[in-house]
């Protein structure tokens, strides 16, 4: 039997793409980091300090840094200093798969990871930033001036420095303020970002990011509009912690978290990295008769020093409808599936193992395709066809074999995706079972996208009081 039509059949591949890896809801974070600053022109010198939030990631798990681009770390120093432009880049490559950032678990984990990467830098940028102006309080004009012709709606107009204790320092960035009138002590910042170093080894922090201030100029229903990322260092680990909260209408999520942990004591060739995202979201990809479940997109990562590592991507309770036909009236049904993508890397950031399976599918009804007497040309094909053409057991369809409603299909999801189908890698290589194994196997995924594990309540305050 030519299977290859079933290879093509119309349960709208090309829509599960667009739709199921929800591009839209990402797509922004990356835009507004590497645009919200100005080019630099000039090179100088970056002041070194002894405090670094960055996590030093290797390029495995963010794509390596953007050597060209539009400079976010270069512009704020600019317009800050007023002198020193520097040439940091906080800019990081990522999944450069810009149609489908969540075709597998490590282009999503370089996507993820790259955003973190980015942040922790402009952390860095503004720390040194603190090293050389006044910690006084007092509210500073940049050079950015909105009368200006060449203002810049995405850089600040002012910024200011204090200390809060021997150990504790706060930076404040205004942006769209005039300089007939400037911001007040009571104005809310657009970049907040406060640490507290107790001892060389000792670091909590905060980094707050009113998007929607900043980038005012621009909304977008589908951007998130809050950020937060909180970073807490030891002897033994370096952590953080990021929380983006999207805009109320948006119509797939309501909030991501990115969670990165690195073992500063643990053997360079074990794991020494580990990742966590979620996606929390609003509703299905594709609304389905039958399907009232919400989906959880989580995603756990491990790297050792060197890069190598493996990841798994799980996507909860998502539904799938499949039609195969709608001229015909030709429905597969609709099912509520789970999917778990397991995928090793090398630090050369090449495959090392792929295994795809759905961990679970049942059917939610609604279908229509005949038991026989279908074809292939044009594309109609009947039930006795698929579980020819999929190898499934000759009374599939019937009995309790994905008959009822909520029976299991597992095995028609699996027939269907494990040569690839949809435009996603075919299963190959095997499980090395090493650390890598071990570490999937006792993965521990992300509970909540909320800092207080309910709400977005205080969130994103601009305060922080370290335990330190």
């Amino acid at each position: 039997m030519n299977t290859s039509h079933m290879n093509t059949c119309q349960i709208n591949a090309r829509q599960i793409n667009a739709k199921f890896y929800i591009i839209p809801l990402i797509l922004s974070i990356s835009s507004l980091m590497i645009g919200c600053g100005a080019s630099s022109d000039t090179d100088s010198e970056i002041v070194e300090d002894k405090l670094t939030v960055d996590l030093d990631l290797p390029d495995s798990m963010t794509g390596g840094r953007v050597s060209s681009n539009r400079n976010l770390a270069s512009g704020i120093q600019k317009s800050a200093l007023g002198a020193k432009s520097g040439s940091l880049p906080c800019a990081f490559i990522g999944n450069t798969d810009d149609d489908n950032p969540f075709k597998n678990g490590y282009q999503t984990t370089q996507f993820l990871v790259s955003i973190m990467a980015t942040w922790t830098c402009i952390a860095d940028v503004l720390i040194d930033v603190a090293d050389i102006v006044d910690h006084d309080g007092s509210i500073v004009e940049t050079d950015n001036d909105t009368l200006a012709t060449n203002y810049d709606a995405d850089d600040p107009t002012h910024y200011s420095v204090t200390d809060d204790s021997d150990t504790q320092t706060t930076i404040r960035m205004y942006y769209d303020f005039d300089r007939a009138n400037p911001p007040t002590s009571s104005s809310v910042p657009g970049f907040y970002i406060s640490w507290n170093e107790s001892t060389t080894d000792n670091v909590e922090g905060r980094l707050i990011v009113d998007i929607s201030d900043i980038d005012s100029d621009n909304p977008d229903a589908e951007a998130p509009v809050n950020m937060r990322m909180d970073f807490d260092f030891d002897q033994n680990n370096k952590k953080a912690d990021m929380f983006l909260q999207f805009d109320d209408n948006n119509p797939w999520a309501d909030g991501m978290r990115i969670d990165i942990n690195k073992d500063l004591n643990a053997n360079l060739l074990t794991q020494v990295y580990t990742a966590r995202g979620l996606i929390n979201m609003k509703g299905q990809f594709f609304n389905a008769p039958g399907i009232s479940e919400i989906p959880d997109v989580q995603l756990f990562t491990v790297a050792d020093g060197l890069g190598n590592g493996a990841a798994i991507e799980e996507i909860q309770n998502m539904s799938l409808p499949l039609e195969l036909n709608h001229n015909q009236n030709n429905h597969l049904g609709n099912y509520l599936a789970t999917k778990q993508d397991v995928y090793f890397f090398d630090d050369d950031m090449d495959w090392d193992y792929i295994d795809k399976t759905f961990t679970s599918a049942k059917y939610r009804g609604e279908r229509t395709t005949l038991a026989n007497g279908g074809s292939w040309i044009p594309f109609n094909p009947s039930l006795d066809m698929i579980i020819t053409a999929l190898s499934l057991d000759s009374d599939y369809f019937s009995g309790d074999l994905c008959a009822d409603i909520d029976d299991e299909c597992t095995e028609l999801f699996n027939a269907v995706f494990v040569n690839g189908f949809a435009d996603q890698e075919q299963n190959q290589g095997s499980d090395p079972m090493d650390w890598r194994t071990d570490a999937l196997q006792a993965a521990v995924y992300l509970n909540s996208v909320y800092p207080n594990g309910e709400n977005w309540n205080e969130a994103f305050e601009q305060s922080f009081t370290p335990s330190l």
